[in-house]
């Protein structure tokens, strides 16, 4: 394997973990503490899906900055956006407006630019 590679996989690898140790140890630490802080850790993780649907959003708007942009990225944001707020609407929740708007949003770049 080539150095490229070995450092593509290091950092897959380090992204993974630390993605599992964002997630797993708040939990791990609640279950151990009293049940006010376990309360806080609650609180804490119910803030984590609207992150991660601010954090799609900034990251799909991002490449607007650009001039070269245009619309042709601001579309499939709008789309996604809107099938977002529109599942999450009809059956509430986080995960599966957030998984829905992800791919709407590949779905409408692949289209556009295939």
């Amino acid at each position: 394997m080539s150095e490229a590679g070995w450092t593509l996989l290091l950092t897959v690898l380090a992204c993974g973990l630390g993605t599992f140790v964002l997630r797993a140890l708040p939990f791990w630490w609640g279950l151990r503490q009293s049940a006010e802080r376990s309360h806080f850790i609650r609180r804490w993780s119910s803030a984590i899906g609207p992150a991660a649907i601010a954090a799609l959003l900034v990251a799909s708007l991002f490449p607007l900055l650009w001039p070269t942009s245009g619309p042709t990225r601001a579309l499939p944001t709008a789309v996604a956006l809107g099938a977002v707020i529109l599942l999450q609407r009809l059956r509430g929740g986080l995960a599966a407006p957030t998984l829905l708007g992800t791919a709407v949003y590949a779905v409408m770049l692949w289209w556009w630019h295939s």
